[in-house]
């Protein structure tokens, strides 16, 4: 009997145990870096995974060995039986040998492929898709990943750098050695475990490679590898699902080998790239309808791909040597993560190739400006096109929303009660902001680069307590006018001095805040808000103007009353009252005449019109009596002259001036005592025109 060629076992033996090794050896690795890689506990699973692929491979291809062990002892005993017989046949035909040699050597490969197969299969598929939903942050995240996310980097990275690649290229070795034996028709079972094992190899070559960013600087870049291993995870477990049911569907041929449903084609299209372009190729011809593939050009192209592929690298590489520093900026130049003593001014400089040498270009003279108080998102409002002169700007009213979102915050108010009403107010602040990069010298660009990651995140989050913190204190009214200004003031000190002390090693960020403004103060944009805000400020400013206008009017009755110099009149006045309720003994006191004197001399409008009255008044009366005594005198002498002439000239000069306005009837008679007076004092009659005009034409048509 021929030997058995076991090396397909043998492959997927030492597949097994390359795959448990790896996982293993990556296992260690995570716990030795403090759980702080997530891409190394990633890594893990998809080698276990891989592993117990090669499992199924080894029970796949060990028991068809077992199935050509039977068959060539059949053979064998065939051929002993035929030479014993001479040649005969037996009473039993050829088919129902075959037939009978079929249901005894290929039973117990039919029920492993049938039902133990698929249930191992299937639950690596379950394990790929509960390793990958592990990795992401929820619920169910593996605790020592969630615990790698509080590190910035990667322990002990230069040491895993070597373990990682030295996989890589262990992994990739027996991954193209299996695939090689896969070509052969008995051995086709190992394209699956040679295709995992592939994938294996290229996620360490990622990680090696992600630990190189994490070495020069990039951050979370291992991180986000393991995210991408872990959704890789969960498309390996989806095709596994997804190839079995197909698997039913699948048409097979008598003599074709059968490709199993757990063999993945996502890897193996990057195991093997020929593949891949021959299927491009042959969608190509199929597409154009003859054999481009054949042509010169796609010939050409297809030797010339790789060396293309090298060139191009080398170009990226050469590039990457060249760093041009704008005007108005400066360069961090970083060799193998460390920066150097000096930065790079505006030009051209010549430096390491990537990753050994890696350039931050930084705006040292840009004035960089941020806005808080609301999402940099604008509302409605901001779609007006903005007009080109200032005053042709519509205004900006409070009641109406400028943003999509605005921020607000806690204001205290002095003024208010706990019984009339809660002492805070409810506003929203715009606070503009423009700082640039400290660059006096070529440290301060340095240490804003080492000491400020993001930065102006950093500056906002700093802004945003430094203006919480002063609102919880201040009042509506420090937002506002003049006291907006002295608030913007302080609070633009009161940022610098964290900026100056935000650094890690507590000697500030390397920044200048350069400009800093409060704006936009006023109550959250609400119809209801607004209203009410509104009747409470047309209240206040009625109460204002009702006050106004009782302080003009009463400056103007001061005015009216006692001119210009009032306010001396009225001082005074207060002090003749003082000085007499003190019990004056004098009717003209110092006081009394210090207030006739500013009578006099100094008092105007309705005071001084009284005292020029009460003057006129006296001088008017004086002078009166002093001319009736005169002329009393003159009377004297005149009655003594002649009495009974005077007499008769007063009496007649008496009736005279009482008979003035009487009316006064002469009567020329010789004996008026006989004059009959007949007085009628009904009251007379009331104007009869039309009766009088009437009589009038009677008369004088003689009627």
């Amino acid at each position: 009997m021929q030997g058995i060629d076991r090396r397909g076992e043998w492959v997927s033996l030492l597949g097994l145990v390359t795959s448990l090794a790896g996982a293993v050896i990556l296992g260690c690795l995570a716990i030795w870096s403090q759980s702080s890689s997530t891409a190394l506990w990633a890594a893990t699973f998809l080698w276990l995974g891989t592993a117990g692929i090669w499992l199924l491979c080894y029970v796949q291809l060990h028991q068809q060995t077992l199935l050509t062990e039977e068959r060539l002892e059949v053979a064998e005993l065939q051929r002993q039986r035929d030479e014993k017989l001479g040649g005969t046949q037996t009473i039993f035909e050829e088919e129902d040998l075959d037939q009978m040699d079929t249901l005894a050597m290929g039973r117990r490969l039919r029920s492993i492929e049938r039902f133990l197969i698929p249930v191992l299969a299937l639950g690596v598929a379950i394990y790929y898709a509960l390793a990958g939903l592990s990795i992401f942050p929820w619920a169910g995240q593996f605790p020592p990943i969630k615990y790698a996310q509080a590190f910035p980097s990667v322990i002990h990275a230069e040491v895993i750098l070597f373990f990682t690649g030295g996989m890589a290229f262990v992994a990739f070795m027996a991954s193209r050695y299996a695939l090689g034996m896969s070509r052969l028709k008995q051995w086709s079972a190992l394209r699956a475990g040679g295709n995992f094992l592939f994938g294996a190899s290229a996620t360490c070559l990622a990680i090696s490679i992600a630990l190189l960013c994490e070495i020069s600087g990039l951050p979370r870049v291992e991180s986000w590898l393991g995210r991408c291993i872990g959704f890789l995870l969960i498309l390996l477990a989806i095709e596994t699902v997804t190839n079995f049911i197909l698997d039913f569907y699948r048409p097979r041929v008598a003599g074709e080998p059968h490709r199993s449903f757990y063999d993945s084609r996502l890897l193996g299209m990057f195991s093997e790239p020929g593949g891949i372009l021959r299927s491009l190729a042959n969608a190509i011809d199929y597409q154009f309808g003859f054999k481009v593939s054949e042509t010169w050009f796609y010939k050409l192209l297809g030797r010339a791909v790789l060396p293309l592929l090298l060139v191009q690298i080398v170009i990226f590489l050469l590039l990457s040597c060249l760093v041009v520093v704008p005007p108005g900026h400066q360069a961090v130049i970083e060799h193998f993560g460390l920066p150097l003593s000096e930065t790079a001014k505006s030009g051209i400089h010549v430096t390491w190739p990537w990753p050994i040498d890696r350039a931050t270009t930084i705006p040292v003279e840009r004035i960089q400006r941020m806005v808080l108080g609301h999402d940099d998102e604008e509302g409605a409002d901001a779609e007006i096109e903005e007009p080109a002169l200032m005053s042709d700007r519509p205004p900006v009213l409070w009641t109406k929303r400028h943003f999509k979102s605005e921020y607000q915050m806690l204001v205290a108010d002095r003024q208010a009660s706990a019984d009339a009403k809660v002492p805070v107010n409810l506003l929203s602040v715009s606070m503009p902001i423009q700082w640039r990069v400290r660059h006096d010298t070529d440290a301060d660009v340095i240490r804003f680069h080492t000491q400020a990651v993001e930065a102006a995140e950093i500056i906002r989050s700093l802004a945003y307590r430094e203006l919480t913190h002063y609102a919880a204190n201040a009042d509506i009214s420090d937002l506002l006018g003049t006291g907006g200004i002295k608030t913007a003031g302080m609070l633009q000190e009161r940022l610098q001095t964290a900026c100056d002390r935000a650094g890690s090693d507590g000697r500030g960020l390397g920044v200048d805040i350069v400009y800093l403004g409060i704006g936009g103060v006023h109550p959250p944009p609400d119809e209801d808000v607004a209203k009410t805000y509104e009747e409470v400020v047309s209240a206040i400013e009625t109460k204002d103007a009702a006050i106004m206008s009782a302080q003009g009017e009463a400056t103007r009755l001061r005015i009216a009353s006692g001119g210009i110099q009032w306010q001396a009149l009225y001082d005074a006045l207060i002090a003749e009252d003082k000085a007499v309720a003190a019990g004056a003994t004098n009717f003209v006191n110092d006081e009394t005449l210090a207030f006739e004197r500013l009578l006099q001399d100094t008092a105007g409008g309705r005071a001084r019109e009284i005292v020029a009255l009460a003057g006129q008044h006296a001088y008017e009366r004086l002078f009166s009596e002093k001319s009736a005594a005169e002329s009393y005198a003159l009377q004297l002498v005149a009655y003594d002259a002649a009495p009974h002439p005077y007499l008769l000239r007063i009496y007649l000069r008496m009736i005279t001036e009482a008979l003035r306005n009487v009316r006064k009837y002469v009567i020329v008679m010789d004996d008026p005592g006989r004059v009959i007076y007949e007085l009628d004092l009904k009251p007379p009659g009331a104007l009869d025109v039309l009766g009088g005009e009437i009589a009038a034409g009677q008369e004088a048509s003689g009627q």
